[in-house]
């Protein structure tokens, strides 16, 4: 039995995709440090809406000098993905370190996004923290 808030929950997250999400598609790769990441015949890519969001991050360098004042702060951004958590079979079928998010919006076609970490938001998404191809 589920609760209220749990229906509710996936109400929204619905509503989210409809009006925020654009499709994506989730290729997967296989994990390796010392070879150019290959496709994982093991994994299947997958097409999936997911909301695309940019982060304003500044970075600032630590140091533990005289001259921590004059350090410049560098402007970037943070990027995340997110999914509905069911619309994947299971946590394994989640993308994983390393799995490019290839977005198929017309306006962003082409872009690439490697996957860095996923985790689950604890509201039925899970989120993808990338960094550009």
């Amino acid at each position: 039995m589920t609760t209220p808030f749990a229906e509710l929950e996936k109400q929204v997250s619905a509503e989210i995709d409809a009006h925020h999400g654009e499709l994506t598609r989730v290729v997967r790769k296989a994990s390796g440090q010392y070879f150019s990441r290959v496709a994982d015949g093991g994994r299947a890519n997958v097409d999936i809406i997911g909301v695309l969001d940019f982060n304003p991050v500044m970075a600032r360098p630590k140091d533990q000098g005289q001259y921590d004042g004059f350090q410049p702060g560098v402007a970037g951004d943070r990027i995340h993905v997110s999914y509905t958590a069911s619309r994947f079979a299971d946590r394994a079928a989640w993308p994983a370190d390393g799995d490019e998010i290839w977005l198929l919006d017309p306006v962003r076609l082409g872009a690439k996004l490697r996957v860095t970490r996923t985790d689950p938001d604890g509201l039925g998404r899970i989120v993808c923290i990338c960094v550009p191809e």
